[in-house]
């Protein structure tokens, strides 16, 4: 298949959606992880599209809120099929990591906090891969390695979710203007500009946050009022949240733990771990969320799976509504040179921030290392784990696996 063609025959759609099912399966480690995957089995092994076209993809994204790999790969299904594709690549890319998250939520006490000891471990490993391999990435270009350094510093030193948004912007800016990607540019006119799911975006952001402000001050006038807030606080967070996974939960510690006490800190930090364990997006976090909401307001079985239907669907729909709106604009504005080479800017930063992920989750990691003795299970996981990410020759699903067996065996020995 050429890699400039718009779309693929129904054959090779079919084989694009048994990929991203088994990408929503086995894609561990978070967006950090989630494009060389993508990478692997999307162009190295399917050849469904360029390397080029992939990094290109995931720089649009990332200057869309929401979830940028979710965003990416529903984006690429577009361009491979058109809406219809997008839509069946979003549902085979969520559900596996949703449903079992479901599972996980509907039957908290299954995994304590002392079974997921050892995903900080491992988690720390995979960021340190994820930079290595992204880096390569990167187009060649002293630019955009600045860029890369800049990013990676500033999401370090600062740590405010807005870093993100303005990082990405400025290393647009900086590429478009003195990078060096050379490329011919489109003739054809730039044509009709469709306003339909950017005005549905906006629509369903002011009604259902207009009716979950008035629900919020009455909550006990009906009974429907704590699904709709939650929906509300789900999709609010779902089109704000720029910079991915770890942007939504801080965001959650502020909705659901602090302004309305859904649940307490050591329940979110549940979350956020087995959230590391899950394969697909991190927003699937949103799952978890609204069903434990549900079970703190007194709300039974049926009330708690509603509440993790309310989670997958108010936290994706924002963002794919604006790679539904967006998608064939930016198809359109790519062609423009100095648009183009902006995409290696963004590109760079974005890595870069994968950078201070890494970082910070390994300042964190190493600062709690207060004995190498006393600690050495977790600096032995750390390690192995690195090892064998490395090394490709053992599958992330795996590696995961054995984090928690190993995490469920040191418990329940006492050690």
């Amino acid at each position: 298949m050429p890699h400039n063609s718009t779309k693929i025959g129904k054959l090779k759609q079919w084989q694009f959606l048994k990929s991203a099912f088994w990408l929503g399966c086995s894609a561990f480690g978070g967006p950090q992880m989630h494009l060389p995957l993508f990478n692997k089995r999307l162009v190295e092994d399917k050849n469904f599209l360029s390397k080029e076209d992939l990094i290109d993809i995931n720089a649009f994204c990332s200057i869309l809120p929401g979830p940028s790999t979710t965003q990416t790969i529903t984006a690429i299904g577009f361009k491979l099929g058109g809406p219809g594709l997008a839509f069946m690549t979003l549902l085979a890319w969520v559900l596996p990591g949703a449903f079992i998250m479901t599972l996980f939520t509907l039957s908290p006490t299954f995994l304590g906090k002392g079974h997921l000891r050892f995903l900080e471990s491992m988690v720390a490993a995979f960021l340190c891969y994820a930079v290595y391999s992204m880096f390569r990435m990167i187009r060649k270009d002293n630019i955009n390695y600045l860029i890369f350094l800049l990013a990676g510093s500033a999401g370090f030193i600062f740590r405010n979710p807005l870093i993100f948004p303005f990082g990405v912007i400025l290393g647009g800016i900086i590429s478009s203007n003195f990078g060096n990607r050379q490329f011919t540019p489109n003739p054809q006119p730039f044509g009709k500009i469709r306003w339909a799911n950017l005005s549905l975006l906006l629509l369903i952001f002011l009604l259902i946050g207009g009716l979950g402000m008035v629900l919020s001050a009455n909550e006990d006038t009906l009974g429907l009022s704590k699904p709709i807030i939650l929906f509300e606080n789900t999709y609010r967070m779902g089109a704000l949240s720029f910079g991915g996974g770890n942007i939504l939960s801080a965001m959650a510690m502020e909705h659901y733990v602090y302004h309305k006490p859904y649940m307490s800190m050591d329940q979110l930090n549940t979350g956020l771990g087995l959230i590391q364990g899950m394969p697909g997006p991190n927003f699937n976090l949103a799952v978890y969320l609204n069903g434990m909401a549900m079970r703190s307001s007194g709300f039974g079985f049926d009330g708690q799976l509603l509440g993790c239907g309310i989670g997958l669907v108010g936290i994706f729909l924002p963002g794919i509504l604006l790679v539904f709106f967006a998608f064939p604009l930016w198809n359109r504005l790519q062609t423009y040179p100095i648009i183009k080479r902006s995409l290696d800017g963004i590109f760079a930063a974005s890595v870069g921030f994968i950078l201070s992920a890494a970082l910070i989750i390994n300042q964190h990691f190493w600062g709690q290392i207060s004995h190498i003795k006393t600690d050495a299970s977790e600096i032995g996981i750390f390690i192995m784990a690195a090892a064998l990410i490395f090394s490709q020759k053992i599958s992330p699903p795996i590696i995961v696996l054995g984090t928690v067996i190993a995490g469920v065996i040191w418990t329940i020995n006492g050690w």
